[in-house]
């Protein structure tokens, strides 16, 4: 709902909730805001109201356009004539509304449910577009690299050829489209076949093959036994003529000799060996392990000779891509091992990766099928000082684990290079952290912090979110660590604060007030320096209302630079906000931080809930509660999961309380909709 007044939607979203429709109709003001929630969300509709400045209809509908094509704009206007009506539909929206009494809230109403549905079906439209281009350009990719002959043909004329049917005739593709097909056909067959695919066109002979001769390019002729089948392209019949291969796919010719394949009992040897030996060579050394993902569905699918003839293939398709000095072993029914030298262990993953990568790009033939296999493949490189026993067990366990995850991957295993990954995987989510940022693809979510004394205020923690490229949500806890590791971490803090006054900015017409918890980490502490000038600039254009924004900093990082913190608070204090220390309790000088940092709001750290019937944990639970309220400082309890212990700390005088008890973290869809 974009509208000058939050009361504007709050109606809206009660009347439609009264009626029956769980809905919800988050509040924004301005451009900025609808991009925002189309970039950060799925809405159903949205609805704008005439004539604001900071979102005229126009470019409202213009930003809907691009972003999100499909999505219903409902122009909002307390009085309408037919012109407006006529005016609103000329600039592209669905359909004029009005508030203003409730005949008019009805019809809203009715105009709401019905562009939702169309909404619905058009993305269900959209989706099933989408598999079915994917479908079909599987199906092409399929035809290209099968060894089975494929000819689609459309009133009498050669569609579509694959190559193999092409060179079963001795042409090449393009020879053959728009042929027709009795041009092909042997003289004394053709009567046959017309009857045929006449009887096929009335639905007689669906299932029936075809046995006829058709001629060759060089004019002799070539005996076919076809398996046609009648299907429709746009409403259109189409005739699919398949003509298996008769050449053996299992067939694999290899230049020199190839090795004779060993198995489980054999790789174990020739691993022990490898690892006695590695110790003396300049070569990097490892194990590698390829499982075939989801290989109990694959043999459902296909059978179980099929699927373990894909295997098969597969096996042979790898011994042909290893050096002279490799090995490969049968390890189980869809497990195949190998042992590697390489220069280096780049050169390891690098084959590995390339091995996973290129896999599911090849299609094996089997007799009755054509199948793509996704793999998993984990090397696990040894010095030489390794149990072999050992080795194999947490190759096999890992590779093994990772396999369930579905999809062809490669992962690098062992000590040593467990860390080289580790140190990958936290390059790799800074990077994503970095590009989150220049892409604005942070989102706020907020958990409530519930007061036990009945203040009408509304506390919030704000917590962030990552949006990563595929349009997954990650929790701080997925990236924080790479953000901090990679100096990215003061960057968020300042860009979850920033939006923090945007969303309070916001809000100056609603009807209740705010307080946003904000968390500023250890580098922002440190950098204090600068962190205040920058928010002084933030506020030059409005400043921060008494209770809007409390800055949250944990108690052991204070407690290591309490210089810092005393210059921090009391320039964000003079600002007009108010300070918090979280993870409370826990630090050595926990009752002295309390006479010498200014605060308003101490929050216990989450041990004290977890081990909240120990006696000396509550003692001092007790102990800390009465320092800060000789100050005046509030108290907020996080974590807590029992409405028993939610009693007690009521009794206690606990001020605030929050947890999933209370209310789970909630995204913050719109900026300025932080509520209940």
């Amino acid at each position: 709902m974009v509208a000058a007044s939050e009361s504007v939607a709050k109606r809206i979203e009660s009347y439609l909730r009264n009626a029956g429709h769980p809905v919800r109709c988050p509040w924004a003001t301005d451009l900025e805001d609808v991009e925002d929630a189309l970039r950060g969300g799925t809405p159903d509709l949205l609805i704008c109201a005439e004539g604001l400045q900071t979102a005229p209809i126009k470019d409202v509908i213009e930003t809907v356009r691009r972003q999100m094509p499909d999505l219903p704009v409902l122009v909002l206007k307390a009085q309408f004539t037919p012109e407006d009506r006529v005016a609103a539909l000329a600039c592209g929206a669905s359909d004029q509304v009005s508030d203003e009494d409730l005949r008019h809230l009805r019809h809203l109403e009715l105009v709401v449910l019905r562009e939702i549905t169309q909404h619905s079906r058009l993305r269900e439209l959209r989706s099933l577009r989408k598999r079915l281009a994917e479908f079909e350009a599987r199906h092409q990719q399929l035809l290209a690299g099968t060894q089975d002959a494929v000819a689609h043909i459309q009133e009498g004329i050669l569609s579509d050829v694959n190559p193999a049917f092409a060179q079963l005739l001795g042409y090449t593709q393009p020879d053959l489209q728009s042929v027709p097909l009795m041009d092909l056909v042997a003289p004394d067959h053709q009567p046959k076949v017309k009857e045929y695919l006449k009887l096929l066109l009335r639905g007689k002979n669906e299932g029936k093959p075809l046995e006829c001769c058709l001629l060759h390019k060089d004019g002799r002729r070539v005996a076919i036994h076809a398996r046609v089948t009648l299907t429709a392209v746009e409403g259109e019949p189409l005739i699919e003529m398949l003509i298996r291969s008769e050449t053996p796919s299992t067939v694999h010719t290899v230049a020199g000799t190839a090795p004779a394949m060993k198995g489980r009992l054999e790789f174990f040897e020739a691993l022990a060996s490898a690892i006695a030996a590695a110790s003396q060579q300049k070569d990097q050394r490892a194990a590698l392990l390829c499982v075939v993902n989801d290989f109990t569905a694959t043999e459902e699918r296909l059978g179980l000779h099929d699927a373990a003839e894909a295997v098969e293939q597969l096996q042979n398709w790898l011994q042909d891509r290893l050096a002279p000095q490799d090995q490969l072993f049968r390890f189980s029914t869809h497990e195949i091992a190998l042992l590697l030298s390489r220069n280096s262990g780049a050169e390891i993953i690098e084959f590995g990766e390339t091995l996973a990568r290129e896999v599911g790009k090849q299609i094996f033939n089997t007799a009755g099928h054509e199948v793509q296999l996704a793999v998993t493949v984990a090397a696990y490189p040894f010095v030489g000082s390794e149990d072999a026993a050992t080795l194999t067990a947490e190759l096999v366990r890992d590779t093994r684990k990772l396999s369930g995850k579905g999809g062809s991957q490669f992962a690098n295993l062992g000590p040593t290079a467990k860390t080289s990954l580790q140190e990958r995987e936290e390059a790799r989510k800074a990077e994503m952290v970095k590009k989150a940022l220049e892409d604005n693809r942070l989102k706020l979510a907020y958990q409530s912090i519930a007061s036990l004394e009945g203040d009408t205020r509304q506390h919030f923690d704000i917590l962030v979110r990552l949006i990563d490229e595929n349009g997954k949500e990650l929790h701080a806890s997925e990236f924080i660590g790479a953000a901090e590791k990679f100096s990215l971490i003061k960057a968020i803090d300042r860009w979850v604060t920033a939006r923090a006054l945007k969303i309070q900015a916001k809000r100056d017409t609603a009807q209740q007030a705010s307080s946003l918890f904000v968390k500023l980490s250890q580098d922002t502490l440190k950098d204090a320096e600068s962190f205040i000038p920058w928010l002084g600039e933030q506020l030059k254009q409005r400043p921060l209302r008494p209770g809007e924004i409390v800055f949250e900093m944990q108690e052991l990082v204070v407690q290591n630079h309490i210089r810092k913190t005393r210059l921090l608070t009391k320039a964000l204090i003079e600002m007009g906000a108010q300070i918090a220390i979280e993870h409370f309790g826990i630090g050595s000088n926990s009752a002295q931080m309390i006479e010498h940092i200014p605060m308003h709001f101490v929050k216990f750290h989450p041990s004290f809930t977890a081990n909240f019937n120990d006696k000396e944990t509550h003692r001092k639970m007790v102990e800390l509660m009465e320092s800060a309220k000789n100050k005046q400082i509030k108290i907020i309890v996080s974590h807590v999961e029992e409405a028993n212990v939610m009693a007690r700390l009521w009794q206690m005088g606990v001020n605030f309380i929050q947890g999933y008890h209370v209310q789970e973290p909630e995204v913050v869809l719109l900026s300025a909709d932080v509520r209940m």
